[in-house]
């Protein structure tokens, strides 16, 4: 339990919710990597029923608004077939930087997008 704790609140973790009635409608964590002084968008979701309606634009907003008092730079890494998410990243400025063969336990590429700020 302390382990999880001390995770939790390491700084420079990112975790955000977006509500709707009283229900968690999406998801984003991120962190940054002080070794390598890149922020990370680890994680996003929307539930089906909110998608396409600028949730997930605005979670990833603010996650960079957190991770980028940190570091000027973020990258993420999404499936090759998830087109939807990947016009989300293109829309808000990120490029693909790298392609990780084989990644996802499908052996399905990830590809690694990358957001520098001023």
């Amino acid at each position: 339990m302390v382990e999880l704790i001390a995770m939790l609140t390491m700084p420079g973790l990112v975790r955000l919710k977006a509500v709707a009635q009283n229900e968690m409608i999406g998801f984003v964590g991120g962190d940054v990597r002080p070794q390598d002084n890149v922020g990370w968008v680890a994680t996003l979701g929307v539930l089906p029923a909110y998608r396409g309606m600028g949730v997930g634009r605005a979670l990833l907003r603010a996650c960079e608004e957190k991770l980028r008092l940190r570091t000027p730079v973020v990258r993420l890494s999404v499936r090759r077939s998830n087109h939807i998410a990947i016009a989300l990243y293109e829309s808000a400025g990120y490029s693909i930087v790298d392609v990780w063969r084989g990644y996802y336990f499908d052996r399905e590429d990830a590809l690694v997008f990358e957001k520098k700020f001023d």
